[in-house]
């Protein structure tokens, strides 16, 4: 689908993307687009690939290019539920391949389905001096294509062991602390290494065991819709990203199966500094 803003003064050139644009004036036109995995976790990197249908770059007073994005539908914070990346210039039927990563988008998807978009954008490129182009955006949808992120990356396992509802049986977290050496000054950040015993379970071997890490700035307050971090399976130990030194923070550990099932204990551990 093309959408134009149509002739504007020179003088209101300078619109975004996020104005309101017009009805549509130009057939859509549809290349395939293809995304691996289909389904993933919140860390998975997905990769978006299709074939150029055209020369992008500038020429003369116009810019062209492409744009790779995906959103869902998601209220959580705390995570990525849109995703956006500007391709490079392409030569026409070149093979394109964009990494939505989500570390380059807050850290971790949010649950749920993302669809999305690939866009052929064209601008005025305004010269000092010069005079501008007599139209504003021109956006042309080429493609379109989806992916799922789910909580477990073993969630496939709940067709292979569809009659495991018993979730691991966990003691939950043991201890949280953090270690800051020296005077502490606000902007200063450290992690925090939260430890407790393997969990154990009447299908999943302990070692693949994952563990789902909660954490909230005030007791009680943890959101076990959605984890902070998912360990690696097998692991009894985890170090958060930097922290503000100068924060209270609390934390919750579940135990998850290979077929997703998670305990639900509430125990919680004050994140605590000893070297203070």
């Amino acid at each position: 689908m093309t959408r134009t803003l149509g002739i504007v003064p020179v003088a209101l050139i300078a619109l975004s993307l996020a104005a309101p644009v017009g009805p549509a004036s130009a057939q859509q036109n549809s290349v395939p687009v293809k995304v691996k995995p289909k389904t993933g976790t919140p860390k998975t990197e997905f990769v978006v690939s299709f074939r150029a249908p055209d020369q992008t770059g500038v020429s003369g007073s116009v810019s062209r290019h492409y744009v790779v994005s995906a959103t869902n539908s998601s209220s959580d914070t705390g995570c990525a539920s849109s995703a956006s990346v500007t391709v490079p210039p392409t030569a026409a039927n070149q093979h394109v391949r964009v990494t939505l990563d989500p570390h380059n988008f807050g850290g971790r998807w949010c649950l749920g389905r993302f669809k999305g978009t690939v866009d052929e954008i064209s601008s005025p490129m305004c010269q000092p001096n010069k005079v501008c182009p007599l139209f504003a955006v021109i956006v042309k949808q080429i493609g379109k294509f989806s992916f799922r992120v789910e909580a477990s990356k073993h969630a496939h396992h709940r067709n292979a062991h569809p009659s495991d509802t018993t979730p691991p049986t966990f003691a939950g977290l043991k201890r949280a602390f953090a270690c800051t050496p020296g005077p502490q000054y606000p902007g200063e950040t450290t992690p925090y290494t939260l430890s407790w015993n393997a969990a154990t379970d009447n299908v999943t071997p302990s070692s693949e065991i994952v563990y789902d890490v909660y954490m909230a700035t005030s007791s009680g307050a943890e959101n076990f819709a959605s984890p902070n971090w998912t360990t690696a399976p097998g692991a009894t130990t985890f170090k958060t990203p930097g922290l503000p030194s100068h924060g209270t923070f609390y934390f919750v550990v579940r135990a998850r199966d290979e077929a997703g099932n998670e305990d639900r204990n509430r125990v919680e551990r004050h994140g605590t500094d000893p070297c203070v």
